[in-house]
């Protein structure tokens, strides 16, 4: 009779600018410190159970992304791949490596590599994930 009085709670429906907050801050941070997590549920006008939940719904959803991700790219030939160009700054043939005080615009030198994953922002690369080090 327990399991019939209580109800279950409905599903919470974020509206547009609160989805993109939240994906904003989960580009930013996969993990969230309790203090970040308060702070953005009381902008978000939101509890910070259901941010909490919602951290934790998208981390899986990211995990499920990248896993498809690299099925997909295990299928020969690189259909659809991006190519991004990075510096060298080794060269095999070379028995110092290049001098990093050369200017590296346009990359001259630069290999070719395919990017493999995606990254839903421009900053997930270089925004550390952790603080304090």
């Amino acid at each position: 009779d327990l399991k019939l009085a209580r109800k279950k709670k409905t599903r919470t429906v974020f509206s547009r600018s609160q989805v993109f907050q939240l994906e904003s801050t989960f580009d930013l941070k996969r993990y969230l410190s309790s203090s970040e997590r308060a702070g953005l549920a009381a902008s978000l006008q939101l509890t910070e159970t259901q941010v909490k939940i919602w951290f934790q719904n998208r981390r899986n959803k990211w995990k499920r992304q990248i896993a498809a991700d690299m099925e997909a790219g295990a299928a020969p030939c690189c259909g659809g791949q991006r190519v991004i160009r990075v510096p060298v700054l080794y060269h095999e043939s070379m028995a110092t490596p290049v001098a990093l005080g050369r200017p590296v615009v346009g990359f001259p030198d630069a290999l070719n590599y395919p990017l493999t994953c995606r990254f839903t922002h421009p900053l997930s690369l270089a925004a550390p994930q952790m603080t304090g080090l």
